[in-house]
């Protein structure tokens, strides 16, 4: 049996902001509703509802320059957006460091390079056995961890190609 992790809503910023004000609006008492356009809704939740800072350093690198429609637009499966979310996660069964966590008898060290643990910020930013790869994609040697919110098409072809 292989466990998976599914991007859900854990760890996303502004989930348990948004779970609050779903609570808060499902127990409401008001029983007169007014039809409201998705995107006069979307206008609405986007002005009052905003987004802690990330604590989780990694996130935080990760996340600092999402677009939302620049992921529906160059990610283009369901399968693509899944693994683009573990790998942004670290949480992604294709890391031997993040395997270990599970099966501590996994060795966590990269299997490219074998030099350190095989976590994302070592695949995508420093493993010399990725490193053709990246400047192949990427054009350069160098990518920071914010790539992958950069460049979503690109940090999926990387995650197919190497992982």
């Amino acid at each position: 049996m292989v466990m998976q992790w599914i991007p859900g809503h854990v760890g996303i910023p502004g989930n348990e902001v948004a779970d609050a004000a779903a609570k808060e609006a499902a127990s409401s008492t008001d029983m007169s509703p007014q039809p409201v356009s998705l995107s006069s809704a979307l206008r609405c939740i986007d002005r009052t509802i905003l987004d802690p800072p990330i604590k989780h350093e990694r996130a935080a690198a990760v996340y600092e320059k999402i677009n939302l429609l620049r992921d529906q637009n160059e990610v283009e499966s369901w399968k693509d957006a899944v693994l683009l979310a573990q790998v942004r996660s670290g949480h992604c069964s294709k890391f031997k460091a993040y395997q270990h966590l599970i099966d501590r008898t996994v060795d966590p060290i990269c299997p490219r390079c074998g030099e350190k643990p095989h976590t994302v910020e070592h695949w995508l930013t420093e493993c010399p056995g990725t490193e053709a790869t990246r400047q192949e994609i990427f054009g350069s040697v160098s990518v920071p961890l914010s790539i992958l919110t950069e460049e979503p098409g690109k940090a999926v072809l990387m995650s197919w190609r190497t992982l």
